[in-house]
C-alpha cells in the first residue's frame, strides 16, 4: 500500500526575520503569503506556503557540529538548469559555498543569512531510474567518499560551457 505523504513546507528560526525573509524571497523568487512581528509564511509555486520563517527572539546559534538537519535541497531538472539557478542567483548577489559533482547529480550549496545550507541540484542522469539504479552499484560505493562526496567543480565553468553549446551528458561530467 503506497502513501500520499509528499514535502509541504520546512520551518526555520531565525535570529533576523528581515534578513532571512529578504534571503529566501531573492534566492527563491518566494512571495510572502503571511507576515507578522514574528513569523513569515512564504512560497514560490501554488503551494499556500514552503517556508515558515520565525523569530521569537530567543534564537541562538547553533553550534556548527549539531545534531539535526543538514542541508535542505532543491532540484532544477538538468544541468544547464544547475547554470541557469548560478547565474540568476549570482546576479542577485547570492553564491554558493561549494559545488560538488555527486556524479548522479550536481549542486550548488548555499549559506542563508544564519548559517543553514541550502541545496540546489540537478540530476545527471536522464531519468530517475539511472539515478536509483547508480545509487545501488559500486560506482556510488566509490563516489561517495567523504569529505565532498564527489568531486568540486567551478560552477563559472558549467556556464560557460552550456553558452558554448555543452550537450547535457557533457554538462553532467563537470569537474569528473
Amino acid at each position: 500500500m503506497g502513501h500520499q505523504l509528499r514535502l509541504a513546507h520546512f520551518g526555520l528560526r531565525t535570529s533576523n526575520l528581515p534578513a532571512a525573509i529578504d534571503w529566501y524571497g531573492k534566492a527563491f523568487d518566494a512571495k510572502t503569503r503571511f507576515r507578522n512581528e514574528v513569523a513569515a509564511f512564504m512560497s514560490f509555486d501554488d503551494e499556500h506556503h514552503r517556508f515558515v520563517l520565525w523569530d521569537d527572539g530567543e534564537t541562538g546559534v547553533k553550534p556548527e557540529n549539531s545534531g539535526g538537519v543538514d542541508h535542505i535541497g532543491f532540484s532544477c531538472g538538468q544541468p544547464s538548469a544547475l547554470a541557469d539557478e548560478y547565474e540568476r542567483l549570482k546576479a542577485l548577489g547570492i553564491t554558493p559555498t561549494v559545488c560538488v559533482n555527486h556524479h548522479f547529480t550536481s549542486s550548488l550549496y548555499y549559506r542563508d543569512p544564519d548559517g543553514n545550507e541550502v541545496e540546489i541540484t540537478c540530476d545527471n542522469m536522464p531519468t530517475k531510474a539511472e539515478c536509483s539504479d547508480f545509487m545501488e552499484s559500486d560506482q556510488m560505493v566509490a563516489a561517495m567518499q567523504p569529505p565532498l562526496f564527489g568531486a568540486e567543480f567551478d560552477p563559472e565553468e558549467l556556464a560557460m560551457l552550456r553558452d558554448q553549446g555543452a550537450s547535457e551528458q557533457e554538462l553532467a561530467r563537470i569537474g569528473l
